[in-house]
């Protein structure tokens, strides 16, 4: 059994999408003949804490190397739980953005590369991974490739320099990412992305970079454990599973539905809108002002092992990406886990990665996330095939690429290309 050191920022008891792809990679890892080694800092203030997770890693027994972030969201303590308004998150990330680059968790890089030397001299570590975002965590993972001989694996949830979550305040900050970008990836000997258009987009930055796609996933497991026992009869469930950010709104879509209650007064007596993830108080307003309180369900923020369950319930699974710049290159973590129940999907997205890989899974319905006409035609859709039995089937050939074993499998087979018996180790600079 080989070790890696896998580098990460958001690990439990922190909850969230960016949790599940390092925690699956270290509870399959093992099967392969990797030992995964985490090293993240301590949690500091988050939004999201998840006890289902926590536990999930406390029965996988791995080593976990906790250090000081020292970041401004460790200004509060060792864990505590922050939810902001969205207007102040938003202010937040513009002063984030104009005075921290590449973020505002690079405090944390000085005390972790103390950490990762010490790790690196003591369990023979073959490879590091690092994920990102916060892209923090490769600039810490290029400082230990510029001290040791270690094989660097850089993994990107989101593209970096065109992120569609960054918006620049100057021309200045652009160029200046994009030059922490270049250089930190220069260290890399594999950068791991998760779909096609990031292995593009970045691949025309830099020509020789080895990029490969290493895809999201779901756990075949969390879905052993969920139940659907309790489905509510004669109610056509619509289900969304997140948060509602920045451009990411579903007021459009709430418009929608009121408009179609208004012209089929019969749909309103079966038609829900479950959301979990938690709904802002702006998106509460709407729906009151909009009457449809009595057809939604809102669950907040759940614990991973309950979401699961409530998307297996669900009758139709509702996707957003938002009007966000570069968006047709995004892929979101939730719709993998949605591949998994096999259900519907009604996706308000634009044209680019997430239609493709819907075309290819088969069972969706779709519109432009700015388009009433086409919501409204979308929602009439699936409300008749939901009435005639005819709901569209899912590709079962197609969803099962997307198990996480499979896909840590994959994971592994590049640390295997990389990895050198007997060596990987040797410190070169101690400074």
């Amino acid at each position: 059994m080989r070790n890696v050191l896998i580098i990460v920022y958001y690990f439990p008891p922190m909850g969230g999408s960016g949790v599940q792809r390092p925690l699956k990679f270290v509870k399959y890892l093992r099967k392969f003949g990797w030992n995964p080694i985490v090293l993240c800092p301590e949690p500091g203030a988050y939004h999201t804490f998840d006890d289902s997770l926590a536990q999930e890693l406390e029965k996988l027994n791995v080593e976990v190397h906790r250090v000081a972030g020292n970041t401004p969201l460790h200004k509060t303590g060792s864990q505590k739980k922050v939810v902001l308004p969205n207007w102040l998150e938003g202010l937040l990330r513009k002063i984030s953005i104009f005075f921290w680059l590449p973020d505002n968790k690079k405090g944390w890089i000085k005390q972790a590369e103390v950490k990762a030397r010490e790790l690196i001299t003591q369990k023979n570590i073959q490879v590091v991974y690092a994920t990102a975002a916060p892209y923090s965590n490769l600039v810490l993972a290029a400082n230990i490739k510029k001290s040791t001989s270690i094989p660097v694996v850089m993994d990107l949830r989101d593209e970096w320099l065109d992120s569609h979550l960054i918006k620049y305040p100057t021309s200045w900050h652009k160029q200046k990412m994009k030059a922490i970008e270049e250089e930190t990836l220069s260290f890399a000997d594999i950068v791991t992305v998760i779909n096609e258009p990031y292995k593009v987009a970045i691949g025309k930055r830099y020509p020789g970079l080895d990029i490969q796609v290493i895809r999201q996933g779901f756990d075949p497991e969390d879905f052993e454990l969920a139940s659907t026992d309790d489905k509510r009869e004669n109610k056509l469930v619509l289900l969304y599973s997140g948060l509602f950010y920045g451009d990411r709104k579903p007021d459009l879509f709430l418009e929608c539905v009121s408009e179609l209650f208004q012209q089929n007064a019969q749909y309103k007596a079966f038609l829900e809108l479950h959301f979990q993830g938690g709904l802002g108080e702006q998106t509460k307003l709407l729906i009151n002002k909009l009457g449809l309180q009595n057809n939604v369900v809102d669950y907040g923020y759940l614990q991973h092992k309950e979401a699961v369950q409530n998307i297996r319930k669900a009758d139709i699974l509702w996707l957003m990406v938002g009007h966000l710049q570069h968006s047709d290159k995004v892929t979101v973590g939730k719709m993998f886990e949605y591949f998994g129940t096999k259900k519907p999907i009604l996706a308000l997205v634009p044209k680019g990665g997430t239609i493709d890989l819907l075309e290819k899974y088969g069972a969706f319905y779709s519109a432009k996330p700015n388009s009433k006409e086409e919501i409204k035609k979308a929602l009439m859709a699936l409300i008749k095939d939901f009435e005639s039995s005819t709901l569209p089937v899912a590709n079962e050939e197609f969803v099962t690429q997307y198990n996480r074993v499979t896909i840590t499998g994959e994971l592994a087979a590049i640390f295997n290309q990389l990895a050198v018996p007997g060596k990987g180790n040797e410190v070169i600079n101690e400074e």
